[in-house]
């Protein structure tokens, strides 16, 4: 494959991986109206029934917001495989290409590289420990028996939950680094190409990323969703600049101006 061929195959892998993502963003917005919907329920079934126990858990377990809550958790999980499908599967090969085809795309390729894989792996670990440490509750509560020896079952739990919290922050710094190479990237492909779209991409994906760490701040929770919208523009114009560029590197070069005679 020549370097033009790598040039091509990056920028088709990238407007790949911005689809999957937008599609991603779409299911995840679809997610959140059906959890509005699930909470609706949820308070009209508390008003129906404020003070009968037995009558309350009938109320919570009606279709009206049983159903609302598992459709939020299949498109939670399929937003989720979109979003994995369009980092490994084209994201990370893409900017790998990239970097064969120039060598300023070689530090961003090992940063999206071993960033996004190492935060996928610590994140796999954090939920097995985190798994590990609810084991003895879940496992005292189908046996219907408290554990014989509360401190040995208490340290279990906090050792799994802490274990968790070690590695889930780990992902996050693994996965911002990953977040790094690709905004290096989406910079770079604008230098270039000369297609503005790519930087837009990368500014609105940055503001998007740093609102996500608004909502940890009270009264802000509105911040998520201006965070997810950006996010979505971005890679809008994310996949809408490599279409550009790719219509531009497939496009044959202008003919040679006419010689002047003397």
């Amino acid at each position: 494959m020549g370097s033009q061929e790598h040039f091509a195959s990056g920028l088709s892998s990238l407007r790949k991986a911005a689809t999957l993502n937008i599609a991603s963003q779409l299911v995840g917005f679809a997610a959140l109206a059906f959890a509005l919907i699930a909470l609706i329920s949820l308070v009209a079934a508390l008003v129906a029934a404020p003070a009968r126990p037995a009558r309350l858990v009938e109320e919570l377990l009606r279709p009206g917001v049983l159903a609302p809550l598992a459709v939020v958790l299949v498109l939670l999980l399929a937003s989720a495989i979109l979003g994995l499908l369009a980092t490994f599967a084209f994201l990370v090969p893409g900017v790998g290409r990239l970097a064969k085809w120039s060598g300023a795309f070689e530090t961003p390729a090992k940063l999206v590289k071993w960033g996004y894989w190492s935060a996928l792996i610590l994140g796999a670990l954090a939920l097995l420990a985190g798994a590990a440490g609810f084991a003895p509750i879940i496992q005292a509560v189908m046996e219907r028996a408290r554990p014989l020896e509360p401190r040995s079952f208490a340290l279990q739990v906090a050792a799994g939950l802490f274990a968790a919290l070690a590695l889930a922050v780990l992902a996050g710094i693994a996965n911002l680094i990953g977040f790094a190479g690709l905004v290096i990237t989406l910079f770079e492909l604008s230098s270039q190409t000369k297609v503005d779209g790519f930087k837009v991409a990368a500014i609105l994906l940055i503001l998007g990323f740093a609102l996500n760490f608004i909502i940890l701040l009270p009264y802000v929770h509105w911040a998520s969703v201006l965070a997810g919208a950006m996010i979505l523009v971005g890679w809008i114009f994310a996949r809408d600049a490599a279409g550009k560029a790719l219509a531009a590197a497939a496009a044959p070069p202008p003919p040679p101006p006419p010689s002047v005679s003397a």
